[in-house]
């Protein structure tokens, strides 16, 4: 790609997994910025594009020295994009995958950095939930000069108090992530603070807190193995920073820092507490690795645990970072990014100007003082609820009826993964009830789909791990047939039934391969239900077309209507299902219709002939 909307690309700057960041030159004003696209492969999926389009909205309201600043974006023949300020550096993931070590004071300077543009995104409602290294850019002069880290990639960042649930899979990158966000719990502002924690013991120790050989044994240490002390690996950290790094990275949300005001605070005090202290000031320097992007500062002899046992000359081990960095995606979430998605066929141009960054804070203090407007009415509401609270708690704990459940497992029935829940309460509570053999078999699906979804994440990650869990073959196979059914689901389709004709009469299979096969068949239930949901919505859309056609009075404004109807749907795959066969009963109906409209046309009018 050579140019997009008013940009001429001069070069790479970087690529992931959903796109490319080009160094990009306006042509007006010759500014160059860093402009990120959206991959084309991706430019029809919805997924990646609500993702795309929320990480803009996101950048929108953030104005912050230590947030990558938006400038513009736009979409030009699909390709949807945006351009921010171009930061002149390296990630730190980048800096620490080359060998440089950082100072405990260099690590304090960063996590107030990154927790000032933590607070300014979370007074604006919005939560990160990706904090790690290879997201915080560290500006570097020409000279060699730092200047301050910038948080960046806010493509899966949430508006706190929507949907905070990261569903059935995890969101996030697994060494970074919060507990929470493992289990699939709600998310919340400390969330992005446990994820400093972990990236501060990551810069100070040269590896995350957890290792483990297995996507499940990293899931058990991130969810309940409490985390190691940093003091244990790196002696040198001053036992405050121990005590605060620990705390942040504490298991239960409610046990952490509250917020990134009251992170700021700790660490300032930390700061001045350290350099008051004597041992600071006269400390002896000891030998240790320069380089020319960090200046190294010599090490006190500031009291820590290990202090008192640790041979002060023998050096200490420090690993690299993991080179992968892999950041595992929740579809079902991200469906429902806010916003509306963009017309995939209109060209446009966006400037952000400082104008809309103060409307953002505008309406926010507009928020704000509209919840604390009118004593009154809140008092008069928390009577009512206190009033209404016995009754609502009856209500709350009554089961729904068969029929209220039944009718949300059939409001859903073309996505089997979504009425698991309702159907195991239908099945518990009406077990009688004639219509819960068809419940169960939808729930099978469901199961059977979500199994699918959760295996492909699951060996998409154990794909980059070394030794004995590294993928088998028929694992490898299956994966390929996975990545395949991204770009083209009637052959994937094709390919996985294939698949389980080959390997499903082999008896010595191990439990790994055993369940790619059963994840094969809950990829055609997959496939199978999302056709049933397109027919579905290709069936409202011919019913509601042919209802607008009857209305119409004048048989010359119903007969195109009839006509398009027929156009447009009948070169769809309509199967032998029961909306397969509805769709093609309608269609011979409009088909009908137009006909008859056309001969009513076509006949000769009696009482004109009588005239002449």
């Amino acid at each position: 790609m050579e140019k997009l909307g008013p940009y001429d690309f001069l070069g790479i700057v970087g690529r992931g997994g959903m796109g490319s960041v080009y160094r990009g030159r306006h042509r007006e004003t010759g500014e160059i910025h860093a402009v990120k696209v959206l991959a084309q492969n991706f430019t029809d999926e919805d997924h990646f594009r609500n993702r795309f389009e929320s990480e803009i909205q996101a950048l929108i309201k953030l104005d912050h020295p230590n947030i990558v600043r938006i400038l513009s974006y736009g979409q030009e023949m699909g390709n949807l994009y945006f351009a921010m300020e171009l930061v002149e550096g390296k990630s730190l993931f980048q800096l620490q995958k080359k060998g440089h070590r950082l100072d405990w004071r260099e690590i304090l300077t960063i996590g107030k950095q990154v927790a000032k543009g933590l607070r300014h995104a979370h007074d604006r409602g919005i939560i990160h939930r990706d904090l790690k290294p290879g997201n915080l850019l560290m500006p570097i002069d020409e000279q060699g000069q730092k200047g301050e880290v910038k948080i960046t990639d806010f493509g899966i960042a949430k508006r706190f108090g929507t949907s905070q649930n990261t569903g059935e899979n995890v969101l996030g990158t697994m060494d970074f992530m919060s507990p929470e966000q493992a289990k699939g719990q709600p998310v919340s502002f400390r969330s992005d603070l446990y994820s400093l924690g972990t990236l501060m013991y990551t810069l100070l120790s040269g590896k995350p807190p957890f290792s483990a050989n297995s996507v499940e044994e990293s899931l058990r240490n991130l969810t309940r193995v409490p985390a190691p002390r940093i003091g244990s690996l790196v002696p040198e950290v001053p036992i405050e920073i121990d005590e605060l790094i620990q705390k942040l990275m504490a298991k239960r949300p409610e046990q952490r820092i509250a917020t990134a005001q009251a992170l700021l605070h700790k660490i300032e005090e930390i700061e001045n507490l350290l350099l008051r202290s004597s041992q600071a000031q006269t400390f002896e320097a000891r030998p240790r690795r320069h380089d020319e992007t960090f200046e190294v500062l010599p090490t006190g002899d500031i009291p820590t645990r290990a202090n008192t046992h640790r041979d002060p000359k023998k050096p200490v081990n420090v690993a690299t970072i993991p080179s992968n960095d892999q950041t595992i995606d929740s579809d079902e979430e991200l469906v429902e990014t806010e916003g509306a998605t963009s017309s995939r066929k209109i060209d446009y141009y966006n400037t952000v100007t400082d104008h809309i960054r103060n409307q953002q804070d505008r309406d926010l203090v507009h928020d704000v003082r509209s919840s604390r407007r009118g004593i009154l009415p809140i008092l008069l509401t928390l009577f009512a609820v206190i009033g209404i609270s016995a009754f609502g708690v009856y209500q709350a704990n009554r089961p729904p009826s068969a029929d209220d459940l039944f009718g949300k497992i059939q409001a859903s029935e073309s996505q089997p993964q979504l009425i698991l829940e309702p159907a195991e309460l239908f099945l518990q509570t009406y077990p009688d009830d004639p219509r819960s053999a068809q419940v169960k078999h939808l729930q099978q699906v469901g199961n059977a789909i979500r199994f699918y979804s959760r295996l492909a994440n699951k060996l998409a990650i154990r794909a980059n791990l070394p030794g004995e869990n590294r993928l088998t073959e028929i694992e490898q196979q299956f994966m390929e047939i996975v990545e395949l059914a991204e770009d083209n689901q009637d052959l994937a389709a094709t390919k996985m039934q294939a698949f389980i004709t080959v390997h499903q009469g082999v008896n010595d299979l191990s439990d790994r391969d055993q369940q790619c096969l059963a994840a094969a068949r809950g990829y055609h239930l997959k496939i199978r239900a999302e056709a049933r949901a397109d027919s579905v919505w290709q069936l409202e859309k011919i019913r509601a077309a042919m209802e607008t056609a009857a209305k119409e009075s004048d048989p010359e404004q119903a007969a195109p209507i009839y006509r398009s109807i027929v156009e447009l749907f009948e070169d769809e795959d309509w199967d032998q299902s029961p909306e397969g066969v509805a769709g093609r009963k309608l269609l011979e109906e409009a088909r009908g219709m137009y006909n008859d409209l056309m001969d009513q046309a076509n006949q000769p009018n009696p009482s004109a002939d009588s005239s002449k």
